[in-house]
């Protein structure tokens, strides 16, 4: 059993992707669907395309972040890479699966276990909600609709808006000043040990580490959960 904090915190940063939204599992039914209607020939190698999708879309992702790369160019290349890496050699095929990637996968609304649940809580205990994303907005704008999460958030910020991308400290501290926060009543809540906990951290931001695969990690959170019905015990 987890303790509950004794201090205040007023502000709940949350990530969205991997956090409250199963990414994972909407991209991977997109990606079947898509596989399905354009390239039905890939069906007995789906599970290796799709392993190789997602370890090239992480390598794309690094190089965005870092700024070598361009978001339209990540957007295709990912699908490109792919496609090559299994005897495909067509450009036009990757931005057709591109742009319907990009069109349908944001309809997608699977959420992690105890999410709804969890922000009903949270909300009724009176916290400020925000979402702090590296995503790009016009996508994540449209999960929060379709997946019903938009009412318990005051304001989404994206990296894109930031000018900066998690882990940098420059997006915390626009985050904190955009809703006028303070960091020693603020928690970042996310998935990822580098972006969110070490950057939130790095700031002087307490951190809540939503770990569900109860990895091992060098970087200590201020608090540790594998379900998200945990931030209960904590908050």
């Amino acid at each position: 059993m987890i303790a509950k904090t004794q201090k205040t915190y007023k502000n709940l940063y949350f990530d969205l992707d991997k956090t409250l939204y199963d990414i994972m599992s909407n991209t991977k039914q997109t990606l079947i669907e898509l596989i399905n209607r354009y390239i039905s020939e890939l069906n007995p190698v789906i599970s290796e395309f799709l392993d190789f999708y997602y370890q090239k879309n992480e390598e794309l992702w690094l190089q965005y972040r870092n700024g070598e790369l361009r978001k339209e160019v990540l957007r295709t290349k990912r699908f490109s890479d792919s496609l090559i890496k299994f005897g495909i050699h067509d450009e036009a095929l990757a931005k057709k699966l591109s742009t319907a990637y990009i069109n349908e996968s944001p309809y997608k609304t699977k959420l992690f276990p105890n999410t709804i649940e969890t922000l009903e809580y949270l909300k009724a205990k009176g916290y400020r909600m925000f979402l702090l994303s590296n995503g790009f907005l016009e996508v994540q704008v449209i999960k929060i609709r379709e997946s019903k999460l938009e009412p318990f958030f005051e304001k989404m910020m994206t990296s894109e808006e930031a000018g900066y991308q998690k882990p940098h400290q420059k997006i915390f501290e626009y985050a904190l000043k955009t809703v006028n926060s303070r960091k020693s009543e603020s928690i970042m809540i996310g998935d990822d040990i580098d972006n969110d906990i070490f950057g939130a951290k790095r700031f002087g931001m307490d951190t809540i580490y939503f770990n569900p695969e109860k990895t091992k990690q060098t970087i200590q959170p201020t608090f540790e959960i594998s379900d998200l019905k945990e931030l209960q015990t904590i908050l």
